[in-house]
């Protein structure tokens, strides 16, 4: 008829620049994986790391805590094991982690974190103490110091639960109950919910530790979703 388009076919074409965009996002993480894997030593690889304990700078904060009858309990526990926070990764990377590098000194991270682990039992018991300089605007810890102890306390907490023993948090829900004050000694207390091929469920507490006279605050409360990535396997074959 007369005065009817007519619709022509319309065909994408690919341009220069976007192949050079696919080509780039897919090829990129490979690359990168294959940069690191090159560049990361091989006695690292091996689990043939340095790690040298950092030295804490608050010989009170720690005394108080070898002191309290939860500390002494767990010590004395041979089905659980105890450890420095930067006793689990090497020397090298100490200045890149908040706790043990970033954030460690006076007035802040002023110990080196100590964790009871029971792997078997899927449990973990930290203990930290936070400085005068890690508040917010309110003059209290700052949420996010909260946050950051409870992703790694409860990661770390649910790691033995998976095949290679290494994954990601894929969720972390946080309940902020209250603020700790500053120059506070805390207490992370963490269990596995639930463990299924490659996902742990853990969930935990964090609380002021109780000392005489005073009861302890209970700051915040969460739930993780841990898991293991599929390609996570090829590391092991890497022996990484």
């Amino acid at each position: 008829m007369a005065g009817t388009p007519i619709l022509l076919p319309v065909f994408q074409t690919t341009t220069p620049m976007n192949f050079l965009r696919t080509v780039t996002r897919r090829t990129s993480p490979l690359v990168a994986f294959g940069l690191g894997l090159v560049l990361f030593p091989a006695e690292w690889r091996r689990g043939n790391w340095e790690s040298r304990k950092i030295s804490s700078i608050n010989d009170s904060a720690m005394n108080q805590i070898q002191n309290s009858p939860l500390y002494q309990q767990l010590s004395a526990d041979e089905d659980v094991k105890k450890q420095n926070v930067s006793e689990s990764f090497p020397t090298q990377h100490h200045k890149n982690h908040i706790g043990s590098g970033i954030l460690f000194g006076p007035d802040l991270f002023e110990i080196d974190p100590v964790l009871f682990i029971n792997d078997r039992e899927g449990e973990l018991t930290g203990f930290y103490h936070l400085g005068k300089r890690l508040i917010s605007q309110d003059g209290l810890i700052h949420n996010g110091v909260t946050a950051t102890i409870l992703d790694e306390g409860l990661c770390r907490c649910g790691f033995s639960q998976l095949p290679s023993k290494k994954g990601v948090t894929a969720n972390l829900n946080i309940d902020f109950h209250n603020q700790a004050p500053p120059d506070s000694t805390v207490v992370l207390r963490a269990r596995v919910k639930s463990a299924k091929g490659r996902k742990v469920v853990i969930t935990g507490e964090l609380t002021t530790l109780a000392t005489e006279g005073t009861e302890p605050i209970n700051i915040a409360s969460a739930s993780c979703i841990l898991v293991e990535p599929r390609w996570f396997r090829y590391l092991g074959w890497l022996g990484i």
